[in-house]
């Protein structure tokens, strides 16, 4: 199984970080032992953010079957570094713990997600906010990447990430219809 991710998919994001929004997806990997369930967060001392995304996950004839809420963690002062110097993320996006993955439902297309630290909602996001459609990416990934069976695809996080520090309790949520489908709750130390 590899692990995906897509970036600046949510146009709001990019211009909160700075970043030109993409006229293309543009995609990185995380190692697959990366991936933790929902339960404890290291914020590495304040320096990890959140990042809510959908995560889909690739069936046969590359087609979506499943989806997820997951956190794509990333040490922010980390990437900073790396990006002034025109160096892969891999360090920042890539460490114990940087993917954290919640549990599977059926696809729908009609998914909204957020993320509550402390009871405060940070994120919020949907499908229909996002630059391309969640085929689209996949199609547009398709073309270069080795994609196969049980690999899955973080779709890129709507606005308003931040750090994470000890003590904080993050709570991530995915909707259908304004109906709550799933929620998950992580504790940071």
């Amino acid at each position: 199984m590899d692990v995906w991710c897509a970036i600046r998919t949510y146009p709001k994001h990019a211009v909160e970080l700075g970043n030109p929004i993409p006229q293309e997806p543009v995609f990185f990997l995380k190692s697959r032992s990366t991936i933790v369930p929902f339960g404890q967060i290291d914020t590495c001392g304040g320096d990890v953010h959140h990042e809510i995304e959908l995560v889909l996950k690739i069936g046969e004839n590359l087609e979506i079957t499943d989806m997820a809420i997951g956190l794509d963690l990333t040490k922010r002062s980390v990437q900073d570094n790396l990006k002034e110097q025109k160096l892969p993320w891999a360090q920042a996006k890539s460490f114990r713990g940087a993917a954290v993955l919640g549990d599977w439902v059926p696809f729908d297309a009609r998914a909204e997600y957020s993320l509550a630290v402390n009871g405060n909602e940070m994120q919020f996001g949907s499908l229909k906010e996002m630059s391309w459609t969640p085929n689209e990416l996949l199609e547009k990934l398709a073309e270069w990447a080795p994609l196969q069976s049980g690999d899955i695809l973080f779709t890129g996080t709507p606005a308003g990430v931040g750090p994470l520090t000890p003590n904080d309790v993050v709570t991530a949520s995915l909707y259908i219809d304004k109906q709550l489908v799933l929620s998950h709750r992580a504790q940071c130390v």
